[in-house]
This record gives structure tokens, C-alpha cells and sequence, in this order.
């Protein structure tokens, strides 16, 4: 459960980025980034963070629960329309530079709320809370320790029941109906694809029944409290061919090789490097097109975003996915998939 003393901590945050780009005030209309800096997950609602002052606006279905619930916020609601509200908050406040959400305020929405406030201006802001987010504080940690726990034992329940003759569509099934019956829901729709499927990254689950001598990729994750796991993991079934045993093996080591050099000021982009290295140099690289990874926390996928072009450094706190792959058409595809937990001195695996 998040505390007060929490929020408070990444509200400084944002108050200091805020303060580096010489603005007064931000809007934040994300639905995460709302729930992360406030603690309310409701719908329909967000927030004007001043320098001085956090404002809580939501309308007459939620106002209630915000009054209680809500500390160190002016709530505010909603009577004749959001535009009218965060206009009166602005001209309140005096505020002249106003950053909002680029990648989540559509255009109409932005266009019409700078007509409406006149004399002040608004700045588009990109990731500043989502940068904020990708170091998770203790309490985050042990949440999506929570969370991996929980998908590890559903995933353990899934492999068993992984035999000849069951279809691609029931085992996802399972997946999500196994994950509410433990007080979560899925994070993602389950990827369960059998033989050739494998091959396709994101694969939808169908009616294909797995056969014998064949092997099946499971991708799978839980949310769990507001925070999400993530492991992909492949099962065999019978007498796998050598070529699969080979595209395996050679996922295997590139995954250990970039987690090996996981550790605080590392770039990101030579973690990608060193598991995409490993699988050219073996001479599958035009079959590894995505990104070796990415961040996860309240979302599945968020910061940061393991890549070749991700210049970025590794800190402490951070938690990501290592997942390489090789996916060969009309063959099959191998994922390996773990999440990380960068420490101090290195990083732990989470999903072992």
C-alpha cells in the first residue's frame, strides 16, 4: 500500500524537475501517473501540481471517496466542466507556464483548454513522471515481488497442464481465469503459441491443438495490486529437434550475458548490445527484431525501454525485463524472458 510519505517523495520530484525547466505548474491527465502520484486509482480524474500546492479534480462520482481518502491534496470538483475547473485553478493561482501531458492529452483537448485560459501558456512535457517512475521506492519493490510470486505459482499450474491434445486458446484461458482466482487479473493477454506459432512474437492464441514432440512459448504476466509481473518461458513436449536445442541454448546465453553486466551507470544500450551481440555473432540476428527488454511497474510496459538507441544509464531501483528471442518463420521462435531488479552493486533476478 502506498504511504504519504511516499507521494510526498515523488511529488518533490516532480516539483524539482518542474523548477529545472522553468515551469510553474504541470497537468497530469495520465490515468497511472495520476493513481502513482496521488495514491487514487479512480477514473475521471486528474491533477494540476503546482510549486506550492496539488490539486485533485474529479467529478460527483468520485469526489466523495477523494475527500477521505486523499492527503495534501485541494480536491476539486468537477461542476460545470473540467475546462471551466482547471481554468479557475490557473486564473487562482496566477499560473503563467503550464506544462501538460504531451503523449496523453490529445490535441482538441489541449487546443481548446489554451483558448480557454488566455493569459497563460502551455508547454508539452514528455516522461517526467514516467522517468520519476522507472526507480521504484522499497514499497514499489516488494509489491512487484508480490506479483512475480504470484505468477510464478500460476505459471507452475499452467506447465502442468501442458500436454498433447490441448488447445493454445484453453491454456490461455486458464492463465486468466487462475489469476482471478487469486484476487488478480492478467497484465496482459496471456501469448500461449505451440510449434510454428512460436515464431510470431506476439502471437494470439487459437484453436491449434499442441502436439507431441513439439514445444510451446508461454508469456504471461499477473497484475497484482496495482503492480505487474512479467516471464515468458518455452516447454517442451517429447523429442525436441537439434536445431530447436541449438536456437535455445543460444537464447539462454545472451540472456545471462546481459544480465551479467546489469549493474548502476551501465548504458542501457550496451545491455541490448550484449544479449543482440551474442545472437549475431551466432548468425541469427536478423531473427531478433525487438528490443531486449523493458521496464515494468504499475504498466507491463513502461521505462525504460531496453534498446539499441536507449542511451541511457542504468540506476538503482530500476526494474526491467531480459528477453531475447530468435524467431524463425515456418519453423518456430524461442523467448526467454526475466525480469530484473537493479541493485547497488549489480541486479537480482526476479523470476528464477
Amino acid at each position: 500500500m502506498t504511504k504519504g510519505t511516499d507521494i510526498q517523495r515523488r511529488l518533490a520530484l516532480l516539483k524539482k524537475g518542474l523548477k529545472k525547466i522553468a515551469l510553474d505548474s504541470l497537468l497530469i491527465t495520465d490515468r497511472t501517473n495520476v493513481a502513482y502520484l496521488s495514491g487514487f486509482s479512480g477514473h475521471d480524474s486528474m491533477l494540476m501540481i503546482t510549486l506550492d500546492e496539488n490539486f485533485f479534480i474529479t467529478d460527483s462520482r468520485y469526489i466523495e471517496e477523494a475527500k477521505n481518502s486523499l492527503k495534501g491534496f485541494c480536491v476539486k470538483l468537477v461542476e460545470v466542466s473540467t475546462y471551466d475547473t482547471i481554468a479557475g485553478i490557473i486564473k487562482a493561482k496566477r499560473l503563467k507556464k503550464i506544462g501538460f501531458e504531451t503523449m496523453d492529452l490529445p490535441y482538441g483537448v489541449a487546443s481548446r483548454l489554451y483558448k480557454l485560459i488566455k493569459t497563460a501558456r502551455l508547454f508539452p512535457v514528455k516522461d517526467m513522471v514516467e522517468d520519476i517512475r522507472s526507480v521504484k521506492d522499497p514499497v514499489e519493490i516488494a509489491l512487484i515481488k508480490d506479483s512475480v510470486r504470484l505468477n510464478k505459482r500460476v505459471l507452475d499450474m499452467t506447465a502442468e497442464r501442458v500436454v498433447p491434445g490441448l488447445s493454445e486458446r484453453s491454456l490461455a484461458e486458464f492463465i486468466e481465469s487462475a489469476f482471478i482466482d487469486e484476487g488478480a487479473r492478467s497484465a496482459f493477454e496471456p501469448i500461449v503459441a505451440s510449434g510454428e506459432n512460436t515464431s510470431k512474437p506476439h502471437a494470439i492464441p487459437t484453436d491449434a491443438m499442441i502436439k507431441n514432440n513439439s514445444f510451446v512459448m508461454i508469456d504471461m504476466g499477473a497484475k497484482l495490486n496495482g503492480y505487474c509481473s512479467d516471464i515468458t518461458r518455452m516447454i517442451t513436449l517429447g523429442t525436441i529437434k537439434n536445431k530447436l536445442k541449438k536456437v535455445y541454448n543460444i537464447v539462454r546465453v545472451a540472456q545471462e550475458k546481459a544480465i551479467k553486466i546489469i549493474r548502476p551507470g551501465v548504458r542501457i544500450s550496451d545491455i541490448d548490445a550484449a544479449g543482440r551481440g551474442y545472437i549475431m555473432d551466432k548468425g541469427f540476428g536478423k531473427y531478433f527484431g525487438h528490443s531486449l527488454g523493458h521496464g515494468i511497474g504499475m504498466s507491463v510496459h513502461e521505462k525504460p525501454t531496453v534498446s539499441r538507441t536507449d542511451e541511457g544509464c542504468v540506476e538503482a531501483g530500476m526494474v526491467f525485463t531480459v528477453e531475447p528471442a530468435i524467431y524463425i518463420p515456418g519453423f518456430g521462435g524461442v523467448r526467454i524472458e526475466n525480469m530484473v531488479l537493479v541493485t547497488k552493486n549489480g541486479c537480482e533476478v526476479l523470476t528464477r
